[in-house]
């Protein structure tokens, strides 16, 4: 798909070293329109939405934020932890929003599996469909997300 002059901005303000030192698109080589077209498909063909992946993200984040640094039990299933790093981090879209930096680790205990996301994560899951490029530090993979957060059983 071809992209924006907006959407080039956008991809540039991903790149490393501009917001974050490793940047939002590790070696996907694939433009930001493409990633997020192709992490929409399969949101769609699990029948979620990008906001059921957010809310259930920030449910986890809001549930483990006042126990900082520790390790805590949510749903018997999951155990959550947060790490703060002061400050904020404003979204690359350029919409003017600023998330808190800080991040969450969830581990479902069922699976064994362990997912990290940001704060910014979750923003740009809800509001812009991105999940970040493959390769990226912070990616979150839509089939491994939806399963560790336990919203589908994996197959």
């Amino acid at each position: 798909m071809k992209q924006t002059p907006e959407f080039m901005k956008i991809q540039e303000n991903m790149q490393p070293g501009i917001l974050t030192a490793h940047g939002f698109i590790g070696d996907d080589t694939r433009n930001i329109k493409d990633i997020i077209e192709e992490d929409n498909k399969n949101i769609l063909s699990l029948d979620l939405s990008h906001s059921d992946i957010a809310d259930r993200m920030q449910y986890f984040t809001d549930l483990a934020v006042n126990e900082l640094g520790n390790r805590i039990l949510i749903d018997n299933d999951f155990i959550v932890s947060i790490d703060d790093h002061r400050g904020t981090m404003p979204c690359p879209f350029r919409d003017n929003y600023k998330a808190v930096k800080r991040n969450t680790k969830l581990e479902n205990t069922k699976l064994g599996k362990t997912v990290y996301w940001s704060d910014l994560n979750i923003h740009m899951i809800r509001d812009h469909g991105f999940y970040e490029g493959k390769g990226s530090f912070f990616r979150i993979d839509t089939k491994d997300i939806t399963e560790i957060l336990g919203m589908i059983t994996a197959k």
